[in-house]
């Protein structure tokens, strides 16, 4: 029989970070594990020999978008895809421009905010017409659907996951305990990026919150990972709640210490308003950390509707605060994972792309 061929518009993947492109990996490394599927895909971001699978044909990064566009279109005419996964929403307008020329069928993938309200034409278009559209969480499936007007199981759901063997319940690293100095103190904990357009993520909720969770809960610290230009607003909530000495700014974290940093922590906190999912929920309890998150995004499908952790209105800041001060108060497992979180594991993951391939490209 024919394997069938695959044709992946990603803008990152291999030799980047973020959790979009963490989450492509893990797609396309699912894909190239299946023995009927011939997989190429290409990245507008990234680098090659970055641990790319066996199975797949990885080509990247581009020079500048007409570039991508370009080597998109070549790709289409000589390998002939059998279906085209649609990486991002911005590509909505090039990948059915590709279906188009081969005939081929389009699975088109969101994971927050952009789906959640109509685009441009082209990304419109990339979502109205594909055969398959996947979402992240439950939330962003509904916000999607609530202004796509196509059938409801046009969208199917593909959480993120989790590689458990990268991530795992350690002794507090001594080290970052001196390079914070938060011996004997309890540590909080956000990572994500700090710019203005991701300000939902809600590290300012807490920075407000910690004179008053020192009192009562404390010692505490604040550690708030990542970079960006939200950071001098960000600084200036501290400097406004004379909280110099129970926050720090910790500044881009490489991939190599981020487990060290969950493990440091006694609490993830997060009360964002606007997360498509928020895989670093599910990182920081495979180590262990309890987690904090907000009900108004697809935080609530990370947390499984509060199973693994607690949800809170994000914009209460007295529920917040209780719910801070009860985790402290619960303590944490270096010993073992959050109970759960195991079912996001990438066995998981892959079985559901299995499915989804079968249903997008039915024999």
């Amino acid at each position: 029989m024919r394997r069938r061929r695959v044709l992946a518009l990603v803008a990152e993947a291999y030799g980047s970070g973020g959790g979009i492109g963490q989450f492509n990996r893990h797609l396309l490394d699912a894909l190239a594990l299946r023995e009927d599927l011939d997989v190429r895909a290409l990245g507008l971001y990234g680098r090659t020999n970055c641990g790319e699978p066996d199975g797949l044909e990885w080509w990247a990064p581009a020079r500048g978008k007409v570039s991508y566009a370009l080597r998109s279109f070549r790709e289409a005419v000589t390998f002939n895809p059998d279906l085209i996964i649609s990486g991002l929403i911005g590509f909505g307008g090039l990948a059915m421009s590709l279906k188009i020329l081969t005939r081929s069928r389009l699975w088109s993938v969101t994971h927050g905010w952009e789906a959640w309200q109509p685009g441009p034409f082209g990304d419109n278009w990339g979502l109205r017409d594909a055969n398959m559209v996947t979402a992240v969480s439950r939330f962003t499936r509904d916000k999607l659907l609530s202004w796509l007007n196509r059938p409801a199981d046009l969208v199917q759901l593909l959480p993120n996951t989790i590689d458990l063997d990268r991530f795992h319940p350690r002794p507090r690293p001594a080290e970052l305990e001196r390079r914070y100095d938060v011996a004997g103190k309890k540590v909080l904990l956000t990572i994500g990026r700090l710019a203005a357009i991701d300000a939902y993520k809600g590290q300012d909720r807490v920075i407000r919150l910690m004179r008053e969770l020192n009192e009562s809960s404390g010692p505490v610290h604040y550690i708030i990972a990542g970079d960006g230009d939200d950071r001098p607003r960000l600084q200036k909530i501290v400097a406004e709640e004379r909280a110099e000495d129970l926050v720090t700014f910790a500044g881009f974290v490489p991939d190599e210490v981020v487990e060290d940093l969950y493990n440091l922590a006694d609490l993830f906190v997060m009360p964002s308003t606007g997360e498509g999912f928020g895989i670093v929920y599910l990182e920081a309890m495979a180590c262990g950390c309890p987690v904090v998150a907000g009900n108004k995004d697809g935080s609530v499908d990370a947390l499984v509707d509060g199973e693994l952790g607690r949800l809170v209105d994000p914009d209460d800041p007295a529920e917040l605060r209780d719910a801070i001060a009860a985790s402290l108060a619960e303590g944490r497992s270096h010993d073992a994972r959050v109970p759960g979180v195991e079912r996001f594991a990438l066995p998981a993951f892959r079985a559901r792309v299995d499915e989804l391939v079968d249903r997008v490209l039915p024999s």
